[in-house]
């Protein structure tokens, strides 16, 4: 019923896009639709107001193979990675 499940990645952002609905397309996993990068305030250390990169990025999962939480956790690391790069380069050899 799962053989052959993956993660489609969407980049709804290259058209101008920023927030989306992605819809399974059995057999997929999960699919995860990403927006543009917008510039917008945030506050940084001290209170100060400054700008900051935010990209809207939405999930949907099948259940039957992964739960929400399992979802989320994979999300905070993906999050990191894309906010550090130079730690994708620290486990090639």
């Amino acid at each position: 019923d799962l053989t052959g499940g993956t993660l489609t990645v969407s980049n709804i952002g290259s058209i101008g896009g920023t927030y989306a609905t992605p819809i399974l397309n059995i057999p997929e996993v999960a699919i995860v639709a990403m927006g543009r990068t917008r510039q917008v305030p945030v506050v940084g250390a001290g209170g100060a107001l400054t700008t900051g990169s935010v990209m809207q990025v939405s999930w949907s999962a099948d259940h039957r193979a992964v739960d929400g939480a399992t979802v989320a956790s994979f999300c905070q690391e993906w999050k990191r990675l894309l906010e550090e790069p130079e730690q994708l380069l620290m486990h090639l050899k």
